[in-house]
């Protein structure tokens, strides 16, 4: 038993040799090197002092030391995976962690946030195997339901119309209604109206609200490609370093391929057109859009303001001295809370627009959800009325006709 716990041991202080230097480090007084600082991470699983010097001390041709030895780092965090997997926690597994996924585990500096970003990994893997065995299932009821309709007409020597059998139809395949759909943007691009997206919003965003833009540039390709009539949409000052564009990788693979019918650009709009053709709609601004105009470039931007509901495209737009414009809302609607659309409405309106030119027309595609309909109006005016009616009965005339005099003396009794 002593003979296990010595080598434990011995294997322990080869594997951290720095040890007994932060023993003694914290039972005695800080080093006399200048410039080297010792710091312990209590988060880690193991804390390890992490040697941290300047410049100055670091011999010529040496590159400095890291603060963190990421390599170790990953190491101790794969044991303490595995630890809290035998300790049956919901972890997961070491094959599935993508290394984006370990830059961002070793980015945080508490245990909680780790077990909370293990929960969430271990989810993502729950639904990828139950996905893999919903599709296994359902291959093993094909293969079964054709051995069945195979066995059924073996002995009958006549044509046999339907599923797995002889038909009249030619089968449509997803990659033929995809090439259809980006033939319309390729002709979007020939012949089409420009429409701008401006992606340069990220500082004023968090992580969510970018993630949240990506869903929803992703949701406009669709909806514009779908549209028989698209705009030739320009994405234009995108940062392929930030998470918004980062995302969108992910959602569309096919992002940088030559023949992929998307205009992403990190120049910007005023160097690809006339400034004189562009406007700016920001919700901000006082000019209402009057009509649209097919020779005018109309820019959107890309943004979620949730957290911050700052007038950042309206100062935008008059920094460069771009014209601006708003869409008549208050015109057709009374809006319950805010005014903000998200980018697939505001490309639905606008598709509308270029194709009737019609306002009530293109509205529709405001969420009915942040209206107030015709009926609630006129039950709140309804309330607003008898309000009135019943603060009506409390009021007093103290005034006095005009002849009469205040007679403040107090009747004889």
């Amino acid at each position: 038993m002593l003979r296990n716990l010595a080598f434990t041991a011995a294997r322990m202080l080869a594997s951290y040799p720095n040890s007994l230097a932060t023993a003694a480090s914290r039972t005695t007084s800080q080093p006399a090197a200048v410039g080297v600082m010792w710091k312990s991470y209590a988060n880690a699983p193991h804390p390890t002092p992490v040697e941290i010097r300047n410049d100055e001390d670091t011999p010529q041709g040496q590159q400095p030391s890291v603060p963190m030895d990421l390599e170790k780092r990953r190491k101790v965090l794969e044991l303490e995976l595995e630890v809290m997997r035998q300790e049956g926690r919901k972890v997961p597994s070491l094959s599935i962690i993508k290394p984006d996924q370990w830059d961002h585990l070793l980015s945080l500096s508490s245990r909680n946030q780790r077990r909370h970003y293990y929960l969430y990994l271990w989810n993502i893997e729950m639904v990828r195997l139950s996905q893999k065995a919903k599709k296994e299932r359902k291959q093993q009821e094909i293969a079964k339901r054709r051995e069945e309709l195979e066995k059924a007409t073996a002995e009958n020597d006549h044509i046999v119309y339907g599923l797995f059998h002889n038909t009249m139809f030619l089968r449509i395949y997803d990659s033929k209604v995809d090439h259809f759909h980006n033939n319309r943007l390729v002709q979007a691009m020939q012949y089409g109206i420009n429409l701008v997206i401006d992606c340069s919003y990220d500082d004023y965003m968090n992580d969510k609200e970018m993630r949240n833009t990506a869903k929803q540039l992703m949701l406009c390709f669709a909806l514009n490609r779908a549209h028989p009539e698209p705009f030739n949409v320009h994405h234009c000052n995108a940062n392929f370093n930030k998470t918004t564009m980062r995302a969108l990788e992910k959602h569309l693979v096919q992002i940088h391929q030559p023949d992929f019918p998307f205009n992403v650009t990190e120049q910007s709009y005023t160097d690809l057109f006339p400034k004189e053709r562009l406007v700016y709609l920001t919700p901000h601004c006082k000019n209402d859009l009057e009509e649209f105009n097919p020779d005018d470039i109309y820019i959107i931007g890309a943004m979620v303001d949730k957290s911050s509901q700052e007038a950042v495209s309206l100062g935008k737009a008059k920094k460069q001295g771009l014209r601006m414009a708003r869409l008549p809302l208050d015109r057709y609607f009374q809006f319950k809370s805010g005014k903000s659309l998200t980018l697939d409405q505001m490309l639905l309106i606008m598709l509308e627009l270029k194709t009737s030119n019609d306002f009530e027309r293109a509205l529709k595609h405001v969420p009915r959800r942040k209206v107030i309909d015709a009926d609630e109006l006129r039950t709140q005016e309804l309330a607003q009325q008898k309000q009135r009616l019943e603060a009506s009965k409390f009021k007093f005339n103290l005034k006095r006709p005009g002849n009469e005099q205040w007679n403040n003396k107090r009747k004889p009794r």
